[in-house]
Formats: structure tokens, sequence, C-alpha cells
């Protein structure tokens, strides 16, 4: 949680001019006269924020001092000096020990759950905030904790499309962060950072951090690798390739004499031309820290213009950093702790009168953004629609985590926006901040953290990991159910696509995650001579990220469709299902006509067959009477389906009356399956021997309406029939109908 110092950095430093930036309330110190000359000398370098120094000195001071009170207050300084230079199991020992010796301020226990939190120990930082809670039953950050460390637990197990990889071109052994794009848009191969390195033109040590003063370095991306597939910023055509996996120059100070200085310089961002550079600078004069501020400087050629302060508002000395901008330069966003702050750093925004040639007086961005305690780094997608931001106060997985909201046209967080956690793995258990962006989309980009891996601060390149599908089945007989070799399979996609395979000899068909996209309807289309044609849907709209497997050797999350077809062979009388008709009666019921409705799209799939549409009645009545009635329910089917436009000259309705019993085939799964035995047919004699109430089953088997194709060469005669000229109201849909699901169609009599 190294907040106070990326405060102080404000990203550089800014808060050691003021004493209390960044700290919590502890006015627990004795008056100077009355402490021993150790313990004043390690006072006096925790209040200058000197931590690295004041450690080893409160080291010292503690032997020095006298009562639990005062080696309490030591401890709980001691600890909070190791939490500012990111030491968090230190800090966690020294807050322990402040709490069992009775620190009065119950903010030590608070800050005890914090660090075990921070160092990713979710279960002990539960209890530990548990237990503040129960001393301090209305202070919310309790329950924040509880809530937040629980949500980071579930993000661990569920981790976000990204992918973070340390970029170990670019860092070194001390503070590397605060990335920004730079060099030409069209390449986005080049960036600048911050840094505490060693070839630092400020070569004096930071006491906050104990190491160089900071710079803003420059480095370019030398040569591309084969990146996974997918669509980069530039073009559709680009692939997605993680930062991490180029190579990268060896970085090198932006400039020694006018941009970088014996001061701090750093988090620096480029105007929308890569024209202007706008700078953080903390001046340093003879050992005395300044305020920090926003300098805007250009590169003539080879040379840079002598930055200008940046002057926001009326207020030329106010304490301001970290500086963003929208796309179109006309709204810049910073941290700042002034202009009525409501936590200890807010984001504000201001606006450029052109007029006037000044940034007006700014806005702080509000509730959704600031809080009553950190907020830094902005950042403003490229497309204008987002800010990006570090926040330590919002519900979070531990230290400064990265959240993004939805912005309005005003620049300010839309109206019913709510703040985002960016989750794992973007943010961990550590101090993550300062993300960035690659052109209009939030696919590729950079971050800092110091997380588990870091040496100090790292810089990490984040990639956004493909959504990928892949489309595989097989194309069966719906006869014996043996693979049909050699069928085709044609995919169409909603977005306008349209792809052809054939089906191995096992009848085995795949489109590979190149043929299939994300957020598309698709339709087949299956085919094969001598077999009915056939359709399925199938979509990768709305497919939550939980139904993908992450593959490692691939980097992409890999979901696989499934579409299984059988298809009908046009010398099988194909058995519709549920076509009810009443006692002695050939009128059409509602579950008849939807049965039949099943019927249309297997003519029009397959526009060259001519059917023959029969209807069969089981042994009982004279042979006569049932002719004349399954004649009539043949041609009262015929008359439907040519009333959902159906060419006439397509069917020939037949009445088969009881000639034909059904035979119960191997596999068979229609009405009455598993009472029936397999290879028999439903004779009369059959069906007598049987026990009664399976006597009424074979009967009503036997009660079926099928169609049979005839031929497969029609050519029509006439043009269009009008599909309109039955009311749809007189259809009722059966979702469950279709010609695969061998289901019998049954009559009363």
């Amino acid at each position: 949680m190294r907040i106070p110092y990326l405060g102080v950095l404000l990203v550089v430093f800014s808060i050691s001019v003021f004493p209390a930036f960044g700290q919590e309330n502890t006015d627990d110190t004795e008056p100077k006269e009355k402490l021993h000359k150790d313990v004043e000398k390690a006072y006096d370098a925790y209040d200058a924020q000197e931590y690295t120094l004041a450690i080893e000195l409160l080291k010292t001071a503690l032997g020095e001092v006298r009562g639990r009170d005062d080696k309490s207050t030591v401890l709980f300084k001691i600890a909070e000096s190791y939490r500012n230079i990111n030491d968090y199991k230190n800090a966690e020992n020294y807050y322990l020990k402040a709490v069992k010796l009775g620190y009065k301020d119950p903010i030590a226990q608070l800050h005890y759950a914090d660090m075990l939190k921070a160092q990713g120990e979710y279960e002990e930082a539960i209890v530990a905030y548990q237990d503040f809670k129960q001393e301090n039953p209305t202070d919310r950050r309790a329950e924040i904790g509880i809530e937040s460390t629980k949500k980071a637990i579930e993000w661990m197990d569920s981790p976000s499309r990204y992918q973070v990889d340390l970029m170990k071109d670019l860092n070194s052994t001390g503070y590397d962060f605060s990335p920004s794009y730079a060099g030409k848009r069209a390449d986005d191969n080049e960036i600048i950072f911050t840094s505490t390195r060693e070839e630092s033109v400020g070569k004096k040590e930071d006491g906050w951090t104990g190491g160089s003063f900071m710079d803003i370095y420059v480095s370019s991306a030398e040569r591309k690798e084969k990146g996974r597939r997918g669509r980069g910023a530039s073009t559709d055509e680009d692939e997605l390739v993680s930062p991490a996996s180029l190579k990268w120059s060896t970085p090198k100070l932006l400039d020694e004499e006018i941009v970088n200085t014996k001061s701090h310089e750093g988090s620096a961002v480029f105007d929308s031309r890569r024209k202007e550079l706008y700078l953080t600078r903390c001046l340093v004069e003879k050992d005395k820290k300044f305020g920090c501020g926003i300098y805007i400087s250009e590169k003539l050629g080879v040379n840079w213009k002598e930055p200008e302060q940046v002057i926001i508002g009326t207020d030329t000395s106010a304490n301001v950093g970290q500086p963003a901008l929208s796309p179109d330069d006309s709204r810049l966003y910073f941290v700042s702790d002034e202009f009525n702050t409501k936590g200890v750093h807010d984001i504000f925004m201001t606006t450029f009168d052109r007029r006037a040639k000044i940034w007006k007086t700014p806005t702080n961005l509000g509730s959704k953004v600031n809080t009553d305690r950190e907020e830094y780094y902005p950042f403003i997608s490229g497309d204008g629609q987002y800010l990006y931001w570090a926040s330590n106060g919002l519900p979070g997985m531990g230290g400064l985590d990265i959240f993004r909201i939805k912005l309005g046209e005003d620049g300010m967080p839309a109206p019913n926006a709510e703040a985002e956690n960016l989750e794992y793995p973007i943010n961990t258990s550590f101090d993550d901040f300062g993300l960035v962006f690659q052109g209009t989309k939030d696919e590729v980009g950079f971050l800092s953290s110091n997380r588990k891996g870091s040496k100090n601060d790292d810089i990490y390149g984040v990639v956004k990991t493909p959504l990928v599908f892949e489309l595989e089945g097989v194309v069966t007989s719906s006869k014996t159910g043996l693979p049909i070799p050699q069928a085709t399979v044609k995919l169409d996609g909603s977005n306008g696509t349209s792809v052809v395979v054939n089906a191995d000899k096992d009848g085995y068909y795949i489109f590979d995650k190149d043929k299939i996209d994300a957020d598309v309807q698709y339709t087949l289309t299956f085919e094969k001579a001598k077999f009915l044609t056939n359709t399925g849907n199938t979509t990768t709209i709305g497919v939550d990220l939980s139904a993908f497997e992450y593959i490692p050797s691939a980097n992409q999350f890999l979901h696989k469709l499934q579409v299984n077809k059988a298809l009908d062979p046009i010398e099988e009388p194909i058995v519709l299902p549920n076509v009810f008709f009443d006692l002695a009666k050939w009128d059409l019921r509602p579950e008849a006509r939807a049965a039949l409705d099943s019927v249309v799209p297997i003519m029009k799939n397959n526009p060259t067959i001519v059917i023959e549409l029969r209807s069969h009645t089981d042994y009982r009545g004279d042979n006569k009477s049932n002719d004349v009635l399954s004649q009539h329910r043949a041609d009262t089917c015929v008359s439907y389906l040519v009333s959902k436009g159906i060419a006439a000259d397509r069917m020939v309705a037949r009445g088969m009356g009881e000639t034909e019993p059904f035979n119960i085939q191997e596999g068979y799964k229609g009405y009455g399956a598993g009472q029936l035995e397999e290879g028999n047919r439903l004779t009369e004699a059959y069906i007598k021997r049987l026990p009664p109430e399976k006597q009424e089953v074979a009967n009503q088997v036997n009660r079926r309406t099928d169609f049979k194709v005839l031929r497969d060469d029609y050519v029509p005669a006439a043009g269009p029939v009008d599909q309109d000229a039955v009311d749809p109201k007189d259809i009722i849909a059966d979702k469950n109908s279709g010609v695969n699901n061998a289901l019998l169609v049954i009559f009363t009599s």
C-alpha cells in the first residue's frame, strides 16, 4: 500500500513538502522537549517522511522509551514506515505488536487487516477485519474490508480475460511505473515511463524510497513476434500481441537537460498529436522540496522546449500532478490534494478556455470516483468513453486497485454510471495502478504494479485474451444412426459470412476458430444425396466466460460449440409426430397443425422433392371405412400444407387404412418405446397376443401419419404460392415437434 509514496509522487513526491499529506491523523506524539534525543531524532525523520531512515532510528528509539503507550506509539510508527515503503510483511508484524501492546488508536488494527489483505492472506484478513468491527461496530471500513476481501477470493477463482506479463526489458531494480504511449500514433510501439534507476539525472537519494530521484525514460519495440489471433488497435487485420512478447530497446532518458532535471520528473502524457508533452515536476532546491506542478513541453527536431508550468484556475502554486488528457485534448484530468479535496488525494477535471488561453477552475469528479482515501493515475480511454484510475478507497483486492467508470458528454461520470473494479489479474492484493490502453479499444496496454514477482514498482504488459470458438458435430442417418460420410455442411452467419466444409468418413465436421466469430447467430445446412436436407442453429452471442476453457499453450479462451444432426433417408417413410384426430373425424386438432408445421421447413429446405402424405389406421373397423377415413385425413393434411405455402403438385394424399402395420425397428424411440419389443411388426395377430394395456399402445402406434419421398426432381410449373393464405392465429406452434424425434402420429380411431 505505498499509498503516501504514490501521493508523494503525485506521481512524484509532492507530499514530502506537506507533512500531513497522505498520513493518518495520529496525534500521539509527546512534546518534543520531553523526548529522549534518539526518540526525537527518529520522530523528526518520520514526520519528514524519510521512512527508510526513520525505520532504523525508530528501532533504536524503541529501547529508549518506557511505558506501554510510548512503546506502542513507536511500534505503530515503525509499522507505518514499513507500509509506506511497501514492506507489507514487516508492517503486519509491527502493527500486530502495537495492537497487542494496547495502542490506543484502532487504526492499527485496521491497518493490520489491510496488510494481511495486501499479502493475499484473505482468510486471515477477514478475521482481522471482524476483530476491528467488533471494537468499532459503526465504522464502515470494517464491513467494506470484509466484503471486498470476499470478492477478491471470488475474483481469484474466476479470472477475467486479461493476461498480465512482466516487461523484463523495461524494468530495473528501482521503481519503474506510469507508462504512457509516445511516438507515432499509427505504430504505438514507443512508450515513456517514470523510473528511479541509476541513470537518472537527479543523483541524490530520495529519503522516502532510498533510491534516486524520478526521471522520464523512453523505449521502443524493436521487433514484433507472431501474436495470437484477434483484432489489434490499428486495423481489423492486426493480431493482438502482448507488449511483453515484443523486444524493447534499452530504456534511455527522454532528455538529460531540459525535460529531466535534478528535481523529480514523471507521470507524463502526450497530447493527441504526440507533439506536446504534459509532465509532472516536483521541484527540489538545496534539499528543500516544493510542491508538484504540471508542465508542458514540445519537441522541436531533436531538442525540447523549456517546460512551462500549466496554470489551473487562478492558483499558481497548487499542488497537482499525474495529468491525463481527453482524446480531443479539450479536457485535462489530474490529481491534487487542493481545490476542496474530499479525501487525501482526489481526481479533478478542467477544460481549456481558448479565448483566455487558460485552464479553468477544476471540478472534482465527485463521490463516484473520489473517496475519503487516495485516488491516483487517471487515464481516459481512446474513445473518450471511460475514465480509468487507481484507488484504495473503493472495494478492492488490497492496496491500490484499478477501476473504470463511464463518462458523460461533459467529461464527468455519467449519471447512472458506477465504478467497476477490473478484477484479477489486472488487480491483485498489491498496488496496481497506472493502466493505459492502446488506441480506442481496451485490448492491449500497460499497467504498473508491485505485485508478487516485482522488484519494486514494475511495468507489466496487458492483453485481453481472445475468446475463440470452434463448432463441430457428427452427421448421421436417422434410420440407422450410422455416420454419413462426406456430408456437406454450410455455415451462414448473421454477420454475412458463409463457409462450407465436408464431413469426413466418420461424419465428423469442424469449423475452426478462424471461421467462427463472437456475437454472431449461425445457421447450419446439412446436405447429402439421397437424404433430406436439414438445418440447425447455434450462437456465439452472450456466451458467459465460465463456458470457456483457458488454453495456456494458445493463450486463448476456447468454447466448443456442438451441433449433431441426423438426416432422413428419402427412401424411408418419415413418421410425423402428434397428428391427433377426434374419433371418426378428420378435422385437424391444434396438436396436428403444429406437427404438420414441421413439414414446411423440410419442403423448403428440399425444394426438388415430391412427397406422399400417408394416413394409417389400426385393424379395428372394416377395411372400407378405414380406407375412407384415412384418405380424408391424408387429404386434410395436404390441404393444410397447401395453405402454408407448399405447392399442391408437390404432395400426394394417400389413405393407407390398415394395410401397413408399423414395424418396431432397432433403436426405436417413438411413442411406446420400451413397451413394445423391437423387431416385431404390429399386425392384428401380434397385437392380440399382448396384454390389454400394451394392445392399446400398439394400436395407437399403428394410427400414424407419415410421408414418403416419391422423387427428387421436382421443377415448379407456376409462380410461388401465397404463404399468407392462412391466418397465423390458426397455427399453434409446438417447440418440441420435428421429423427427427420419431414420435408417432396417433389417431383416436
